[in-house]
């Protein structure tokens, strides 16, 4: 009898003790723009796979057994999901924000901004989180192959090389190709050139004809609308952005070595006059016993002494901006430090950017924006004076690979080699001759 007393004592103990856990969760969904209430929003109990809707305005209520908290997973259609841990006794509210669409951004278009559903002209979008982890110092190459229908081509290699962008094709040909570009509402030349990557919150190119109504001819050559970072009301964010690294070419074109080389100058030797023949004997031997020689001369590679160094860059940028709900400023420093792979080559750069924003009023708004470049170019590139003679990656593909005793050697120029090779000159010497330097400062 005592026993069957203790069972059932313990029974009723555990069943107040399960009822005692029995859990009842409130709440309310909210949409977090309008502080409206959802109806609908799918509510999941992550432990006991108990699912429920809101009801009017958003409210819900869920009974969970044999626990005092649950986990709730919220969704809706067109929302992000969000997860919530939730307790007896305190009421939640959730607020779900809208997933971000590519309809619902926001398109720079002339003097006025629109949602992209709403545009009807064809125009082509790259923000700030997509240029943000590209190591460039030039936003103009940064934009490549990100744009549709926008060709952007680099003239050459070198650090600092001018950039190309063509957006609806030459359509002519004595006249400039090239777009306008507006900066935060302002017409500047050459913009992708001298403002950094990390300074810009958007670019929108605008590539139809219909660009000709807000800026006349030249927009019928495209148009683009470049809108810089501005500061955001609240505490001062100071952030930084660095990127460190080399450059190095990894394919070299297939050269002759010096027995081949000798080879082919015999057999166009053949093909002249006999001045031709007579300037080969004096200067590479007469008789095949004499051209073997050559089978076991060092090799100069000249492609790797003038385009095989690796070729450091480092990219800073550190900003700050802040300020309060009536006025908000961006302040950014950008410092760009390049070697290119061309020996006698690189690239120096400090740029600063100050952008102020001052509500005044409901209908007046003041704006200031000042920019500072400071830009050093060295060397002279590959190619850019567009001559044969001065064109070093001919020079690096063409030249005597190797050294004889019987003429200067490489390291000295050779005048007879530069006559009867049509102006072949030793690559180092040539690059080492040209001293150039391009600045560029100013706002």
């Amino acid at each position: 009898m005592k026993k069957t007393l203790l069972l059932v004592f313990m029974t009723v103990i555990y069943l107040l003790q399960v009822r005692a856990q029995t859990t009842t969760i409130q709440g309310q969904v909210l949409e977090d723009s309008t502080g409206q209430g959802l109806s609908g929003v799918s509510i999941l109990v992550s432990e006991t796979k108990q699912g429920l809707s809101t009801g009017a305005e958003g409210r819900f209520s869920v009974v969970v057994s044999g626990r005092s908290s649950a986990t709730l997973v919220f969704s809706y259609v067109g929302y992000r999901p969000q997860t919530v841990t939730a307790r007896a006794g305190q009421p939640v509210t959730v607020q779900l924000r809208k997933e971000q669409s590519n309809l619902d951004e926001v398109v720079v278009v002339g003097y006025q901004s629109v949602r992209r559903r709403d545009l009807t002209g064809s125009v082509s979008s790259v923000n700030a989180k997509q240029l943000r982890d590209v190591p460039l110092s030039n936003a103009a190459e940064a934009l490549t192959g990100r744009l549709a229908g926008v060709q952007v081509t680099t003239s050459e290699g070198a650090p600092g090389a001018s950039v190309v962008i063509r957006i609806r094709g030459g359509g002519s040909i004595t006249q400039d190709n090239s777009p306008i570009y507006i900066v935060d509402g302002i017409q500047v030349e050459n913009a992708l050139n001298v403002i950094a990557p990390q300074d810009i919150a958007s670019v929108d190119v605008l590539k139809d004809a219909s660009t000709t109504a807000i800026y006349g001819a030249r927009g019928a050559n495209g148009v683009v609308i470049i809108t810089t970072k501005s500061g955001r009301s609240g505490k001062t964010i100071i952030s930084y952005n660095g990127a460190v690294g080399f450059r190095q070419i990894f394919k070299k074109m297939d050269v002759l070595n010096p027995y081949e080389f000798v080879v082919a100058q015999w057999e166009r030797s053949r093909l002249g006059a006999a001045a031709d023949i007579e300037s080969f004997n004096k200067t590479y031997g007469s008789t095949w016993d004499t051209l073997n020689v050559y089978k076991t001369l060092p090799e100069y590679n000249w492609q790797e002494k003038m385009f095989g160094r690796r070729a450091p860059y480092a990219n800073n940028n550190l900003s700050v901006s802040g300020g309060n709900a009536n006025t908000t400023f961006n302040l950014s420093l950008t410092s760009n430090d390049e070697k290119g792979i061309l020996l006698e080559s690189g690239f120096n750069r400090k740029i600063v950017n100050f952008k102020l924003d001052h509500r005044a009023s409901d209908k007046l708004r003041i704006g200031f924006t000042t920019r500072y470049i400071d830009q050093a170019v060295q060397g002279a590139g590959t190619t850019e004076s567009g001559t044969r003679t001065t064109n070093r990656l001919r020079h690096s593909i063409q030249y005597r690979p190797f050294d004889i005793p019987t003429v200067p050697s490489v390291d000295e120029f050779d005048e007879e080699a530069f006559r009867i090779s049509a102006g072949l000159t030793n690559p180092v010497l040539l690059n080492e001759a040209e001293y150039r330097r391009s600045y560029n400062r100013g706002d």
